[in-house]
């Protein structure tokens, strides 16, 4: 289409847009109302699983693992100070209270390590066995002879009780090694106690999250509160922790966000759009359309994703701060044309000057945000789409219903327009255009200075850090007490195997794969590994002929010696140093009617941590770090990776160790693949539409030149401020490049037209530079509302974002100018 074509076909639209203004209107408020019903069904998604793409293997995993153990994590109740007498008594209590919620499917808080000391025989190796079996007769024989010494005919062994009790005791302690605690979760250095309280459905489930969160806090301080209670004026005080409440406590700090960074940001481009026009009426004006179109692409994305996600559950002020950008540019040019006729010939006049260029910053804004709609990173994908639909249909708004409200109610005016002669420059282009050479070569030292300073970008790896600060300040502490009262971090890797051979291959080959990477000075991040074949007797081990065995032994043992030794286990009979103590009495009379172990026997606190009801098997590696750091995550996903290498019926795509350590990393290694990826599409794109508007290469190359230095300076500032990346943050970045093309297209624009007449640079720089000044300023206000937010990440979303967007203006209005007024110089 020729640009004849072009302009008959705006002419046209704003005639028609004139002429049925009041039409124009009220369908826009029609459909604003519907619009406004449907977006209030939105639900924001803080879980950060939402970032993932939903058919993603790891969630695919994490899928099998719930559905055949239950949700991952836990509400755990942490219980300090007072005895432990009086711990223990509140912990039992709690439980109780709380196994009987309807929230929550089981309560860990101690363990049956009696079951491994009692089975202790079903671990022996048959040489153990063989030793065992000559300190029992060695024993019976003792007995024997202190009971009938007439009929005994060798001579005892004094030591054989002793003996045997050392044996009994030592293969006990072996068996009780199997299990991390004798009993309660606690520790005898450290003066707290731990529950682990496991509710019926995932942590993804926010309102699940906050409702059992709530519920429990409750249950535990009614329990806490009892009077007359054996821990009554303990001392002790207790914290609820862990991922059900972190992302509760997250969600409500997000709410929190949204409405007082809303606010912030709407009031802060009320302020801006008032300084700069001076009028209360052209302020109402803009935020008619804008409200328009806010509220349209609020309903669209209620339409197509019905959610927002951690990233852009503030996305409303970004679409607030970018959708009035063409207003401004349209009510300045409207205003330029006042003195040439009436309201409306003022109107149709600004709309067929500014629409080109409207259409290319517009076109260029969204081809970056349909590039991060196409991406598979969902924080990508959803803030693409988004910002997509905020711009395009604030641009509609902007273009239909905002010169209609203008017409409806007129434009003020401010004064007759200057003549050219009567222009005076203002500070901004005395400042640019008086020695534009020193401000190139000014533009020149900054480039250097950011390009040594790039380098020493960094990267958050902490997770933590995008929580809010109280959510660090309550939690982190009571989630490092946790990780050294169990002497490991808890949110384990966790892999699910159809069968009890699998579950043992992977458990030989990870101890090897251990055992190299410790041999050869790598090193491993996981600080145990735990599974069904560790809680049972080696394979090679014959549970019915073990039993057999038992029975041999036994068989020869004489009545009295029988009746000896179950007195003694009731606590009665002779005491003194020459039998077995009522403690080993017992020990040894359990140990010897134990029945075979098989995981069905196993305790149910351990055997459902293991073994499924579907039958399947979960194999767990802790690691030895703290679960929030990605780069460890990443550390631990390729040495778990390892563990499953070759081990026959597991297929590489799903024998993964997924748990929150992955969920981190894997987020990572997607925003690592495809953020150059998309940030390279973006940049490609929007030079394929400049070049295909303004249909000349050069031109193109010089508008978007100040982009690109602006890119560089932004990561040089970055490092200089000590501002880090994140996962949050960098999904900007293509926003940015987006959003800082928009000033070099509308200033080249209009430095084009207005570069033969006398001062023309200087007027183009003067007028479009206080657009171009206020754009950015309602955008970077959008965004800067982020930089209020408690929430840690959204924080950061914020200052990379106002960094960016200041940037991009800075460089265009220091760069364009400058390079225009120098080749205008040389013509002369």
């Amino acid at each position: 289409m020729s640009e004849a074509s072009h302009k008959r076909l705006r002419e046209r639209w704003i005639a028609w847009v004139l002429a049925q203004h009041r039409l124009v209107l009220a369908l826009a408020l029609v459909l604003t109302v519907v619009s406004v019903y449907i977006a209030s069904l939105l639900r924001v998604d803080s879980d950060l699983r939402s970032l993932l793409p939903e058919e993603h293997p790891v969630l695919a995993s994490i899928d099998r693992i719930e559905t055949s153990f239950g949700a991952l994590g836990s509400v755990n109740v942490v219980l300090k100070e007072g005895s432990p007498e009086q711990r223990h008594a509140l912990a039992d209590a709690i439980a109780e209270r709380a196994s009987k919620s309807p929230l929550v499917r089981d309560v860990e808080y101690r363990l049956r390590s009696d079951f491994f000391a009692e089975h202790a025989l079903y671990y022996l190796t048959d040489a153990e066995m063989e030793a065992l079996d000559e300190h029992f007769q060695a024993w019976t024989h003792y007995e024997l002879c202190r009971a009938e010494p007439d009929v005994c005919l060798d001579e005892p062994d004094p030591e054989a009780p002793k003996a045997l009790r050392t044996f009994i005791r030592s293969k006990q302690d072996a068996a009780l090694a199997r299990t991390s605690f004798k009993d309660y979760f606690e520790r005898d250095d450290i003066s707290a106690l731990v529950l682990l309280i496991h509710p019926t459905q995932p942590s993804s489930d926010l309102d699940f999250a906050e409702a059992v969160s709530n519920q429990v806090r409750a249950d535990v301080a009614e329990v806490v509160n009892q009077p007359g209670a054996a821990w009554a004026d303990s001392g002790i005080h207790y914290s609820v922790v862990g991922p059900y409440t972190i992302k509760a406590e997250e969600r409500e700090t997000i709410r929190g966000d949204m409405l007082r960074s809303g606010a912030f940001g709407v009031l802060g481009v009320v302020a801006i759009l008032y300084l700069l026009f001076r009028s209360g009426r052209a302020v109402l004006t803009l935020l008619v359309p804008l409200i328009c179109g806010v509220t349209w692409s609020m309903a669209v994305t209620q339409i197509v994703l019905g959610r927002l996600n951690a990233i852009t559950s503030l996305i409303s002020t970004v679409v607030v701060g970018m959708g009035i950008d063409a207003g401004i540019h349209f009510l300045v040019r409207v205003r330029e044309e006042q003195g040439r006729g009436s309201d409306r010939e003022a109107i149709a006049r600004a709309f067929a000057n500014v629409t080109g260029p409207l259409l290319i910053a517009s076109a260029t804004t969204l081809g970056a945000f349909a590039v991060m709609a196409s991406s598979v990173f969902p924080a990508f994908q959803e803030f693409g789409l988004i910002a997509g639909f905020g711009v395009a249909l604030c641009l509609l708004a902007m273009l239909t219903v905002y010169p209609a409200i203008l017409c409806l109610v007129g434009v003020k005016r401010v004064g007759e327009p200057q003549a050219e002669q009567e222009r005076r420059p203002g500070l901004l282009t005395r400042v640019v255009l008086a020695r534009p050479g020193l401000m190139l070569a000014l533009v020149a030292a900054l480039t250097v200075g950011a390009a040594v300073m790039a380098p020493e970008a960094e990267f958050e790896n902490s997770t933590r850090e995008l929580q809010s600060a109280r959510t660090r300040a309550l939690y982190k502490p009571e989630v490092f007490l946790i990780s050294k009262i169990f002497g490991k971090d808890i949110h384990a890797g966790v892999l699910v195997v159809s069968t009890l051979d699998q579950a043992r291959a992977v458990l030989t080959q990870a101890r090897q794969v251990q055992a190299d990477r410790l041999a050869d000075g790598t090193g491993t991040v996981v600080a145990e590994l735990l599974g069904a074949p560790d809680l049972l007797p080696d394979p090679w081990i014959d549970p019915a002929k073990r039993k057999e065995a038992i029975a041999t032994m036994t068989a020869d043992i004489p009545e009295r010696t029988w009746k000896r030794l179950e007195e003694r286990a009731a606590g009665g009979g002779e005491d003194g140093e020459e039998g077995l103590s009522p403690e080993d009495a017992r020990r040894l009379r359990n140990m010897l009617k134990a029945e075979p172990v098989t995981v069905e026997r196993l305790p149910p606190a351990i055997r459902d941590k293991v073994y499924s009801q579907d039958g399947r098997f979960a194999v767990y590696a802790y690691p030895n770090f703290d679960a929030a750091d990605i780069s460890m995550g990443l550390k631990f996903m390729e040495e778990t990776a390892k563990y499953t290498e070759g081990v026959e019926g597991l297929q590489s795509d799903d024998a993964l160790f997924v748990g929150e350590t992955t969920v981190y990393a894997l987020m990572y290694k997607l925003m690592q693949s495809e953020a150059p990826t998309v940030l390279a599409m973006a940049l490609v794109l929007i030079a394929v539409i400049v070049v295909a508007q303004i249909r000349s290469l050069s031109r193109t190359l010089w508008t978007l030149a100040p982009l690109l230095l602006g890119m560089l300076w932004l990561v040089g500032l970055m490092a200089a401020a000590g501002v880090r990346f994140t996962l949050f943050n960098i999904p900007i970045l293509p926003a940015i490049l987006g959003i800082g093309v928009d000033n070099g297209v509308y200033l080249t624009d209009r430095i084009r037209h207005m570069r033969h007449e006398a001062g023309g640079i200087a007027h183009a720089l003067g007028e479009t530079g206080a657009a171009i000044g206020a754009a950015t300023a309602t955008t970077a206000m959008g965004f800067g509302a982020f930089c209020i937010a408690d929430s840690g990440g959204l924080r950061g979303i914020g200052v990379l974002a106002v960094f960016g967007i200041g940037i991009a203006a800075v460089t265009a209005i220091l760069v364009l100018p400058s390079v225009a007024a120098i080749a205008a110089r040389r013509k002369r």
